[in-house]
């Protein structure tokens, strides 16, 4: 199959979601192809006078990606593949890709939409069980795999297991040494108000240097935005280059973990109440982050929607930190949870729980969703 047909294949159903715009891919300067993604997908050769999109890559890493032997985030992270334009739109690109791997017809969706979310099966699970009143806290040498598969996983119960990362080269490196290791990596940042946009392609997305990032964290300039969180690296992939650096805990099978994600971030940094599809395990590797929590079967006091109409991504309207009773009344009944985590801990957040998150302090998380299968 040609170039052109393969583009033009990769695009096809992504209007299915809401996708539109003109993602152009120069591979040289005399080599590149645009393609439009909407109700009627196309591919060119040569370059578009005004895409929304422009993508550098190889050919060759090009077809790795199409072909599923290799990962767009990863390319783009080591700095292999490069962004321009709509990085809101750019980061719809994985979801184009695997939509196309997968074949058939999506349900249609909008971008940026919100629909009714649905129930879960932990939901039931939760409202069954005596109501949680704290988080527990374990020290890793006492959490072995055999008392977290029985204790916690099944009923998918809450737990920050402690001094957890000690064997971490990432956690054991002072800041300088890790900077050596973010040199050439590169990452997509949030800036003004995301809080308010949650979850839509509509954020101010930057494509940014981690180590200048980082650097920017000892030095930060005067916000453009008042009132607005400050610039936040958040939700990306870690970069091959630092997989060595990291370890995936023990508690389910490394087969079922989904590449792990990295989030860089001075204090302040905010990601509103919601939930996710899959089990979380959250390590804390520099600094301190708190978490407010709400069990899954809350989700009728929260002001709950889902990104697409089959749920998954689940954001709230109910702020747990200036909450609106009047517009929430049923809100007043949720017992939420507040959990400090520390550097070197490690927070089991089970699928369909609710979570706000918060920077207390320059933050260095690494996150592991877990496909594990509980409950569905």
């Amino acid at each position: 199959m040609d170039l052109q047909t393969s583009l033009t294949g990769l695009f096809t159903n992504a209007g299915t979601f809401g996708v539109k715009g003109i993602f152009q891919f120069v591979f040289s300067p005399q080599h590149a192809y645009w393609c439009e993604a909407g109700e009627h997908a196309r591919a060119k050769p040569g370059k578009h006078a005004a895409p929304d999109v422009t993508i550098e890559v190889t050919q060759q890493d090009l077809l790795g990606i199409m072909a599923g032997s290799a990962n767009v985030e990863e390319l783009f992270a080591s700095g292999r593949l490069t962004i321009g334009g709509n990085l809101g739109l750019a980061t719809l690109l994985p979801q184009i890709i695997d939509q196309a791997r997968r074949g058939g017809k999506a349900q249609k969706s909008e971008m940026n939409q919100r629909y009714v979310t649905p129930p879960r099966y932990s939901e039931r699970v939760s409202a069954s069980l005596p109501q949680l009143t704290l988080v527990q806290r374990v020290p890793a040498v006492q959490m072995t795999v055999e008392r977290f598969r029985r204790d916690y996983l099944p009923n998918g119960t809450p737990v920050v297991i402690s001094d957890a990362l000690h064997e971490w080269k990432l956690f054991n490196l002072d800041r300088q040494a890790s900077l050596e290791h973010f040199a050439e990596l590169q990452g997509i940042t949030r800036h003004g108000d995301y809080v308010k946009k949650t979850f839509s392609t509509d954020r101010d997305f930057r494509s940014t240097s981690m180590a200048d990032f980082i650097n920017s964290l000892d030095n930060p300039q005067p916000s453009t935005n008042p009132g607005s969180p400050p610039a936040y690296m958040g939700n990306n992939i870690v970069p091959a280059q630092l997989l060595e650096l990291i370890q995936h805990p023990p508690y389910f099978e490394r087969s079922l973990y989904i590449a792990p994600r990295i989030w860089i971030g001075p204090k302040g940094t905010l990601t509103p109440l919601h939930r996710d599809d899959t089990d979380n395990l959250f390590a804390q590797v520099w600094g301190h982050k708190s978490f407010i929590l709400a069990a899954p079967h809350h989700r009728p006091a929260l002001g709950t929607w889902s990104t697409a109409p089959k749920g998954g991504l689940d954001g709230c309207d109910f702020n747990p930190d200036a909450p609106d009773y009047q517009r929430f009344p049923e809100a007043r009944t949720v017992p939420f949870l507040r959990v400090l985590l520390e550097a070197g801990d490690l927070l089991f957040l089970p699928e369909g729980w609710f979570h706000q998150v918060e920077s207390v302090s320059t933050s260095l998380s690494v996150n592991f969703w877990v496909n594990s299968g509980r409950g569905w």
